[in-house]
């Protein structure tokens, strides 16, 4: 994806354009949330403090990132090529992370619904990270507590199924470097829960996500760019 000019603003923009980095956050989200009132050991994991060192996490790549997705996801496209790829890089999803995801799970939250995060949820959110593997992504996130801090994290697949729905499978589950049982978080991790892998542009398109694939530090992505059918009902 092309990168064309760079935005200065802290903040996230049109909800349609990250409307990709929205559905996202919120499949990280449903993996750790539902253990923020865990307290357990303060061990730091070696995968997290290898990205703690790694200057690459700027705020800056968050910004290019925005913008690269918007480029991509606004194209104007022929038929022919309705069904492209995209890729996402290990730093720039990181600095993104690190710097707007709140800001963009505010943007995207309705406070009247009860699956939306609330804001205490959201102030003990400390940090979340990714380390993108061939084969699976590890997702962490830091959860400040009374008795301190803890890191959260599990290694996953991400994906899709065929009725248009982002799905995670759970390969482990760990609080610090003590590994715990996948089912306290495996229930939580149903399609309904995830949420739709498809993006409304607001022009009478769609991009629906139809595959994720883990590379080597590189999350990548196989979409289609339809027409919106007209609701026959209206």
């Amino acid at each position: 994806m092309p990168i064309r000019s760079k935005s200065t603003s802290t903040k996230p923009r049109d909800p349609v354009a990250l409307g990709l980095l929205g559905a996202m956050a919120g499949v990280v989200l449903a993996c750790f949330l539902i253990l923020s009132q865990l307290a357990g050991l303060n061990n730091t994991p070696q995968w997290w403090t290898t990205l703690d060192k790694n200057p690459d996490i700027t705020e800056q790549h968050g910004i290019e990132l925005e913008n690269r997705i918007t480029t991509a996801l606004t194209r104007l496209r022929a038929p022919d090529e309705s069904n492209w790829t995209a890729a996402i890089n290990q730093d720039q999803l990181n600095g993104w992370l690190t710097h707007r995801l709140k800001d963009t799970i505010t943007s995207f939250s309705e406070p009247s619904t009860s699956s939306s995060p609330s804001k205490s949820s959201l102030s003990q959110l400390d940090q979340v990270r990714i380390a993108i593997n061939p084969k699976a992504l590890t997702v962490g996130t830091r959860i400040n507590h009374t008795q301190g801090s803890t890191i959260l994290w599990a290694i996953i697949t991400p994906g899709t199924d065929d009725q248009g729905h982002f799905t995670i499978e759970l390969h482990k589950l760990f609080i610090g470097t003590t590994r715990i049982p996948t089912r306290l978080a495996s229930s939580y991790l149903n399609p309904d829960r995830l949420g739709s892998a498809t993006i409304d542009l607001g022009d009478g398109r769609i991009v629906r996500i139809r595959a994720i694939r883990p590379g080597n530090q590189r999350l990548e992505f196989a979409l289609s760019t339809q027409t919106q059918q007209p609701d026959p009902t209206n």
